[in-house]
């Protein structure tokens, strides 16, 4: 089985995975935006809010010395950072708007089993099923781009096309991984801000891969070599 293959059987079994687990996730974002408010919704915590927004920007700091600074899609990215982790140990603004609108009186909100919690910085932190996946999801979006970082900076002095390494496998592995990030938050804390903010990062991070592409086939000293590598790479994965 070719990698095109190894693609197509891969994207099918995830996405039954995904439809079976709606459900379960519209559980989790139910128990998120009712039950959840009132006893785990941590608020007042700015030093965590500043701690998280400083440690997810530093994710955009190799794309910054790119020859070209795309600094929408970058300012897309930082408003959902620093609206996430405002809401997460701030302000819950929406989540407590949310949580007015969906809660009936008449039903007891959903429940959810917490699997393990632990204390970070003083703070105790309880972990769902939905949560750890989250979680999991974000983490493999950071060891994406930064196995990127790590590829382009060791090739790119070396090699006017970069294609090995991670860059076998995805073209744009930094901005998947980002993206990745930007997910794994939103199943992480599923807030009516981020379920928003999320479709229109995916959108400018995939119109920059489109834009770059471009402007790579242009200047590039052999087009069809990186023309080869597009028809047998993913964009993103």
């Amino acid at each position: 089985m070719d990698r095109l293959d190894w693609r197509k059987t891969g994207f099918i079994v995830l996405s039954i995975i995904a439809l079976l687990s709606l459900p379960s996730f519209f559980e989790h974002a139910r128990w998120f935006m009712t039950g959840h408010v009132e006893s785990m919704v941590i608020q007042g915590r700015w030093d965590l809010v500043l701690l998280n927004v400083g440690i997810f920007l530093i994710f955009l700091l190799p794309l910054s010395f790119r020859r070209k600074i795309e600094w929408k899609s970058m300012g897309i990215y930082t408003a959902f950072i620093i609206s996430l982790f405002v809401e997460m140990y701030g302000i819950p603004l929406t989540v407590y708007l949310s949580s007015a609108t969906i809660f009936s009186p008449a039903g007891a909100p959903p429940t959810q089993e917490v699997i393990f919690s632990f204390t970070f910085l003083g703070q105790s932190l309880s972990m769902t099923l939905w949560k750890i996946i989250g979680a999991i999801i974000s983490i493999i979006g950071m060891v994406i781009v930064v196995l990127g970082w790590i590829t382009l900076y060791k090739k790119r002095q070396k090699e006017d096309l970069v294609t090995t390494g991670i860059y076998r496998y995805s073209r744009h592995p930094q901005y998947l991984g980002i993206i990745l990030i930007a997910f794994g938050w939103f199943i992480h804390w599923p807030s009516l801000l981020t379920l928003a903010m999320l479709p229109v990062l995916t959108y400018f991070y995939y119109k920059l891969t489109v834009d770059e592409e471009k402007e790579v086939m242009k200047s590039i000293d052999n087009p069809k070599q990186y023309q080869k590598y597009i028809e047998k790479t993913p964009r993103f994965i």
